[in-house]
């Protein structure tokens, strides 16, 4: 039976990863879609955020693969500096641009808002690494995206992993300021939902360059860390405006500056670990041809 397990795992792992992802995390959302009494809601938000994480675990050990390899790239941290770099100030460059687009569109900023903000921003981003956000990286980036690669060129497997990764979130948006209501609640959100999407898949191309290049998950752990940082604590406006459901505006200009940033980096060839994930050096080998070292 185990080996039967292992033969249908291994025939199919990213099906398998993305099916017991949304499971996990859908199944544990039951309860803050809901509303059920506390702490059962706030359980199910946690639990359900680490369902890449433990849907990749399950995976890594009914399979042929190493869970200590798997293991060992989420905390792989000997990577060079100008990466960490990279991965902590490109969330800042979105939000940069982000803020030169709301002045452009008239929006008054105010950049003296968040010189306060520097013990939130602490506190924001260990908690959205541990439970926010950063915590699904194992799965995504540690499993998905280079089984998606043995088959795939970057960047269609950017834009699987994107899309899949993006529609995982449709449950968070029956809860809180984005809440549906009902049909005509669902189609009046769905412009904002469409853009979130696009959001989603335009952070992905990030994360595949920033991994592409270092092999770690952690450096992808970070950089999404600082993405959901950034866009919840350093916008330059105040946070009831950031954290409010009408703020399309805000997602519609960040979105555009995270596909501004992305672009180049989407191209980009080379990889500076030993590990199997090797890359194209040719531009055109690495959008439309699969890694040919699998």
């Amino acid at each position: 039976m185990r080996q039967q397990i292992r033969e249908r795992v291994d025939a199919h792992p990213v099906v398998t990863f993305f099916l017991l992802t949304y499971a996990i995390s859908w199944i544990a959302w039951i309860g803050p879609v809901l509303e059920l009494s506390e702490p059962i809601g706030t359980l199910g938000f946690v639990v359900g955020g680490y369902g890449p994480f433990l849907a990749a675990l399950v995976v890594t050990w009914l399979g042929s693969d190493s869970v200590r390899a798997w293991a060992h790239q989420i905390v792989d941290w000997r990577v060079a500096p100008r990466w960490y770099i990279a991965a902590l100030t490109i969330p800042l460059l979105v939000i940069v641009l982000t803020s030169v687009g709301l002045t452009a569109v008239g929006r008054s900023v105010d950049p003296g808002v968040l010189p306060g903000r520097f013990s939130l921003v602490l506190v924001s981003f260990v908690t959205i690494a541990l439970i926010g956000g950063g915590n699904e990286e194992p799965g995504w980036r540690g499993l998905a995206l280079p089984k998606l690669q043995e088959q795939y060129a970057p960047v269609p497997a950017t834009v699987i992993l994107g899309v899949v990764w993006a529609l995982w979130h449709l449950p968070l948006l029956a809860t809180g300021t984005t809440e549906f209501h009902g049909l005509a609640s669902f189609v009046e959100l769905a412009p904002t939902t469409a853009v979130r999407i696009l959001n989603i898949v335009g952070v992905a191309f990030i994360l595949t360059w920033i991994y592409n290049e270092t092999g770690s998950v952690l450096l992808a752990t970070l950089a999404h860390t600082g993405f959901n940082t950034a866009n919840s604590t350093l916008v330059p406006l105040p946070l009831d405006v950031i954290g409010a459901g009408d703020s399309t505006t805000i997602l519609v200009i960040t979105t555009v500056a995270i596909f501004l940033r992305g672009e180049n980096p989407a191209v980009y060839g080379g990889s500076e670990s030993d590990n199997s994930l090797t890359v194209h050096r040719r531009h055109s080998d690495w959008i439309f041809s699969a890694n040919p070292t699998h």
